[in-house]
């Protein structure tokens, strides 16, 4: 395994681990989450994923987005309305739509 590699399954297990053990979680926990998933689903690394471009011009579809939003759910242990995506289409969007929501879901 190369050292990018390593710093990359580091990263992900990072964000994987602070959903299992915190209950907080941030607009730039969020942020850095969604970059990963959507990286792994584009097959390319997160460095290249621009969290301002809609993730409809990299040629995601429909399918893709009730998968990530399934994913979300586990994440978060929240239940989202798939709409979310499509209504805040860049991963900052809807990185602030999910605090939103998480705020809404906690009080």
């Amino acid at each position: 395994m190369s050292g990018t590699d390593i710093a990359t399954a580091t990263a992900t297990t990072d964000v994987a681990d602070a959903g299992g053990g915190i209950d907080t979680h941030t607009v730039d926990s969020l942020r850095t989450w969604l970059v990963d998933c959507v990286a792994a689903h584009l097959e390319r690394p997160a460095d290249t994923v621009d969290t301002a471009v809609k993730l409809s011009d990299y040629g995601l579809d429909s399918l893709y987005v009730l998968a990530v939003a399934a994913e979300l759910e586990d994440y978060l242990d929240i239940s989202l309305d798939p709409t979310v995506m499509w209504d805040n289409p860049t991963i900052d969007a809807l990185s602030e739509a999910l605090i939103e929501e998480l705020a809404v879901q906690d009080a």
